[in-house]
């Protein structure tokens, strides 16, 4: 979440600055910190990944007695 806060950021301040290279450098800046915050976000959620460094396990209705 704090990458999308940063994204947010970026774009206030690029609302700020008139025009040139800050302008355009933070609109860039906003554009790459939403698509990796949503990355991020989408791929905490993820059902299936293992944190633990292993193999990946994904759901099986034959597991649900477990």
């Amino acid at each position: 979440m704090a990458v999308i806060l940063a994204g947010f950021v970026s774009y206030y301040v690029s609302r700020q600055i008139d025009g040139g290279f800050w302008h355009g450098f933070f609109q860039g800046a906003t554009l790459a910190l939403m698509v990796l915050g949503a990355f991020l976000v989408g791929s905490g959620r993820w059902p299936g990944r293992r944190r633990d460094g292993g193999e990946e396990q994904h759901w099986l209705p034959s597991r649900d007695g477990r």
